[in-house]
């Protein structure tokens, strides 16, 4: 408050006047203009003008806010503090229904209109603004309105003024109606969850559809490679080979659909496992190589030398998108070549960003089209459909699959000259180099003539050749070579190695090989590069030129350097069979297959007639004695009755389906082995399903089953399940230690939950006490040795043997109830067999405590028995 100028107190006014002249003061203050007071105190008049003057302004001011605020349907709110008065402004309780009597001016009047649900979070959001957190407020509540109605209210406010101790005094802010807004964001909400149910019902529908589908494919494919493999003619061996082809074809589909749906549905995870990035490359183009040779491409791929070779991702997604980009380029390409070249973008923290990039010579892509092709069910040409086939799903599903692995994919393309298609890909490196034999010194002497009329082909064979130390020439036809062979023979030298390609045009190809044979020279230096549509007959070529080293394209540095080495190995020590035999037709029914010495039994649990018969042919062409149960309470029954090698077990039956089926016959292993002989005796259970959703792997080996192949049954696939189940199952012995190492012996006999629940075992062996001393006695005589084995499998970083430890033991404490130390073999189980190492060796000491607790609560109950 100002005080009044010296020439009005020297003309000593009359109390009443001083009055006047003090209001004005504190109005000419309030306006914000002290300023004004001063410079017109000796004019009153002048001084009540341009008082009149900024009240007007600020009327004006007020009239233009009020309309901004009401033309928004906002309300004006001011709250006094230090009275508790709180102006609303008239117009935004009109809005909510109100009369302006009707809606007191105060702090209780709006709080009494607010949801009693709401109040709370109101004032706690406004005190915890009063106490200094943030510069504003924000909250949105439900008020009601005059007609009951609940309204939605956004509030917004801030303090605006602190009285002389810092105290906020006065807070301003808005009110907003938002009722409506947040009706659009229920109906959203609503949405979204109705979408959200339709995207799992898809995938529902999907997943079961699948299964229904596979299953009669199965009978198909099945009963198709089996007829093929018998005596036809060769109209009959056509029309089921349009069979078989349209059968995969109408899989390969599926399998496009089913995947894309789990995509979408974000239901699909990558694996973090090690592997082999020249492995997943090499074997790929192989799967690939004879479409491509049918049609008389050129298949060749390379990796950067500064690419690491062992990686830490999923190779079976890398591996999906490689023969998806492989596949449309041999697919869309009718002559050139196509290759594919791997090479490291940048590395960090252990991880590393690889681009490959996969280029053909054929139809090519229009500019306007390239973008479109990434798009789900889309061409880059409509009539491509018709003429080659296919659901438009593929690339839209490499899209995703790269984005999973934080990549990108793109494309470089011109109408009638090729394609090139690049994507990135992210993943762990364990190892830059693969461990590989030593490479012979005596390598960096030799000379080495490569006929190859592909100069893509020639180029990396030829590095591959130089990085061994060998000296390279290339000749890129017939003529070339005879004048490299002419010129070392004018020299006086003559060339360690001949690598030539078989499919070139005379004299070329094997024509160099067969003047050699005719004018009696040996041919057992020469290496001839064959294609795989057809390397049988070539390879029977080989033999009667006395070829004795030949390798299939296209190739992989190992393959070369097999070949290589068979070719330089001294006469005397030839062996009966040459690589040419190993190059075994992957079509045939027992690819992958090694007969065992005597004929194991094998139980197979199907209860459809057709897959069984198809098993059946598998399995007993292969050298197995099969038993077939049409569901799994049959199996049950075979268990009982005889002893298998081996179970393969379908899922979904009637009666009894395979998960239950297993945790039945894992508990009657448990009777039969540990009771009976004395020792733990697992039966391998293999899973067979056409159910491929995400989890149903677990929920198999969860039950006790030790692998999974899904449906239908690729036999090199079940006969590599085997080979694995079989390894996992080999132990190693080591001296053991004694249990009372393991366990407390001043340990009392506690019944905790989760420890043990022998009640359990008593009624697994049907009351029979003696067995359940013996069957505790067993495994506490074998802990020790177990123990020393897991520990010793850490230190040496064996995940497979501490995946099959920790399976063995799940097993073996669950006849006891431990749901603990279950569940914690589980967690090593699971990490081991997903090539989680580390995570596998951090739950191992977990799992040790459990059998400790485990051990002292047997060790006590046998005492106590004893005494």
């Amino acid at each position: 408050m100002t005080t009044l100028p010296p020439s009005t107190r020297e003309q000593g006014v009359a109390p009443d006047a001083a009055v006047l002249w003090r209001a004005l003061d504190a109005l000419a203050a309030r306006a914000g203009e002290p300023r004004a007071f001063r410079a017109c105190a000796d004019d009153p008049l002048r001084l009540v003008s341009r008082l009149i003057t900024m009240l007007d302004q600020q009327m004006r001011e007020k009239e233009r806010l009020t309309l901004a605020l009401d033309s928004r349907h906002d309300g004006l709110w001011d709250w006094d503090l230090r009275t508790g008065e709180m102006f609303l402004s008239s117009a935004w309780k009109a809005g909510l229904g109100y009369r302006d009597e009707q809606f007191g001016n105060d702090r209780a009047a709006w709080e009494s209109m607010i949801h009693t649900d709401d109040l709370p979070m109101v004032q706690d959001r406004i005190w915890r603004h009063l106490r200094g957190e943030g510069e504003d407020f924000h909250v949105e509540y439900r008020l009601r309105g005059a007609s009951g109605e609940w309204l939605w209210i956004a509030t917004h406010g801030r303090i605006v003024m602190r009285d002389e101790e810092g105290k906020p005094s006065r807070i301003v802010g808005t009110h907003r109606n938002v009722t409506e807004r947040k009706g659009w964001e229920l109906e959203l909400l609503r949405a979204k969850e109705v979408a959200e149910s339709a995207s799992r019902a898809k995938s529902d529908f999907l997943a079961n559809m699948s299964h229904e589908i596979r299953t009669p494919m199965n009978g198909i494919i099945g009963m198709t490679e089996l007829a093929l493999d018998t005596q036809l003619d060769a109209e009959q061996r056509g029309y089921l080979q349009t069979v078989k082809s349209s059968a995969d074809a109408l899989l390969s589909i599926i399998n496009d659909i089913l995947d894309f749906s789990k995509i979408e549905a974000g239901k699909l995870e990558l694996e973090e496992i090690e592997f082999s990035l020249p492995a997943v490359i090499g074997d790929t183009f192989k799967a690939l190589a004879l479409r491509g040779h049918q049609k008389g491409l050129e298949l060749v791929f390379s990796i950067a030398p500064d690419t690491p070779q062992v990686l830490r991702g999923d190779p079976n997604r890398l591996r999906q998108v490689l023969m998806n980009l492989l596949g449309n380029a041999i697919k869309f390409t009718d002559k050139g070549e196509v290759s594919l070249n791997a090479h490291t973008v940048s590395r960090e923290d252990g991880r590393v960003r690889i681009e490959v990039a996969v280029r053909d010579t054929g139809i090519g892509i229009e500019q306007s089209k390239q973008f479109e092709i990434f798009d789900a069910f889309s061409q880059a040409d409509t009539s491509t459909t018709r003429r080659f086939g296919g659901t438009g799903l593929g690339l839209a599903i490499c899209r995703k699959l790269v984005e999973l692995m934080r990549g990108r994919i793109w494309v470089a393309s011109e109408s009638g000259k090729g394609s090139d298609f690049h994507f990135t890909f992210e993943a762990g490196v364990v190892r830059n180099q693969v461990k590989t034999e030593s490479i012979d010194n005596s390598y960096q002497r030799m000379k080495v003539l490569v006929v190859e009329d592909n100069a893509t082909t020639a180029r990396e064979v030829g590095e591959n050749l130089r990085c061994w130390g060998f000296q390279v020439s290339v000749a890129a036809s017939g003529e070339e070579a005879d004048a490299a062979l002419k010129l070392m023979a004018k020299i006086g030298d003559a060339f360690d190695l001949m690598i030539v390609d078989a499919n070139m045009p005379d004299p070329g190809g094997f024509a160099l090989p067969s003047r050699f044979h005719d004018a009696g020279a040996c041919c057992d230096r020469v290496i001839m590069m064959l294609n795989s549509d057809t390397q049988r007959n070539d390879a029977a070529r080989c033999r009667q030129l006395g070829v004795r080293s030949n390798v299939v394209k296209p190739l992989t540095p190992s393959d070369l350097l097999d070949a290589i080495r068979l070719a330089l190995m001294p006469v005397q020590d030839e062996p009966e069979v040459t690589l040419a035999e190993f190059q075994i037709d992957e079509q045939l029914l027992h690819a992958g297959a090694a007969k065992p010495e005597r004929r194991q039994e094998v139980l197979l649990v199907e209860d459809n007639p057709v897959n069984q018969t198809v098993a059946t042919k598998i399995m007993q062409r292969a050298g197995y004695e099969v038993t077939v149960a049409g569901d799994g309470q049959e199996a049950i029954e075979w268990f009982e009755k005889k002893r298998f090698d081996l179970i393969l077990m379908d899922v979904q039956m009637p009666v009894l389906g395979g998960i239950e089926a297993t945790k039945a016959i894992r508990a009657r292993e448990a009777r039969r082995s540990w009771a009976m002989s004395g020792r733990w005796e697992v039966t391998p259970i293999i899973a067979m399903t056409a159910h491929v959703m995400q989890g149903d792997r677990e929920r198999c080996l969860e039950a006790g089953m030790d692998d999974y192949v899904s449906k239908p049954i690729q036999p090199a696939e079940l006969f590599a399940a085997i080979e694995r189940v079989a390894k996992r199952l080999e132990t190693t012995d080591f001296e053991g230690i004694a249990v009372s190492q393991l366990a407390d012996q001043n340990c009392l006999l506690q019944i905790e939950h989760g420890v043990a629940d022998l009640e359990q075992t008593r009624t697994l062996l049907e009351g029979d006490e003696a067995s359940v001393d013996s069957l505790v006695a067993i495994f506490l005589g074998d802990l020790g040795k177990n123990c020393v084995q897991l520990e010793k499998a850490v230190v040496t970083n064996d995940g497979k043997t501490i995946g099959a430890l920790a399976h063995s033991l799940k097993s073996s404490v669950g006849v006891f109830g431990a749901a603990l130390a279950a569940d914690a073999a589980l967690m090593v189980e699971v990490a081991a067999r997903k090539g989680e190492l580390e995570a596998a060796k951090k739950a191992v000491p977990a799992l040790i405590a459990e059998l400790n607790r485990l051990s002292a609560y047997l060790r006590r109950y046998l005492e106590n028995k004893q005494a």
